[in-house]
């Protein structure tokens, strides 16, 4: 049985993100990297999917501005894939990113021009569950590993006109 918790403690969010990681090296095999990831996970909203109380799979969001926010990792036991987790765990943070009045939701992963299948199947996986591709470039992660930037339109905005500071809320819906 499958559940998920928001996880507030820095320390729980650590340990669970350098397990599962660890876990995973098709996807997070270089340990500078890794321990990047893992210690980047304090003051980011955190969830962790629970398979019988055993963590098997977790989200991380930060925030980039008032509009944006960002998936800063996520991993998911391989063994756990395609069994709606992924998708269960992003739809909790459009949820809570909504509430909150974000506009775009965005991920960065290894980009197309790169043939790993696995990072592959990680696209396919974003564009099934809303993300389209915005921008591929060399400059975050060099050459060697080209960033595909995803965003997805996830919502509402209360928007502020800058002249009289007048306040409009729109909803779009798709």
């Amino acid at each position: 049985m499958y559940s998920i918790d928001r996880i507030t403690e820095d320390s729980k969010k650590k340990e669970i993100s350098n397990l599962i990681l660890r876990q995973l090296p098709e996807w997070f095999g270089i340990e500078q990297s890794l321990i990047e990831y893992v210690d980047g996970v304090y003051d980011t909203d955190f969830y962790v999917s629970y398979c019988n109380e055993t963590p098997v799979g977790f989200i991380s969001v930060k925030y980039n501005n008032r509009f944006t926010a960002e998936i800063y990792v996520v991993g998911i036991l391989k063994e756990h894939h395609h069994r709606g987790m992924g998708k269960k765990l992003i739809h909790i943070c459009e949820e809570e990113l909504r509430r909150k009045g974000i506009v775009y939701f965005m991920v960065k992963t290894l980009g197309e021009s790169h043939p790993d299948q696995n990072y592959k199947d990680t696209r396919n996986f974003y564009t099934k569950v809303g993300f389209y591709p915005l921008q591929e470039i060399n400059e975050i992660w060099g050459n060697e590993n080209p960033c595909l930037i995803m965003v997805k339109y996830i919502g509402y905005k209360e928007v502020v006109l800058s002249k009289n500071l007048t306040t409009q809320t729109q909803t779009f819906k798709r």
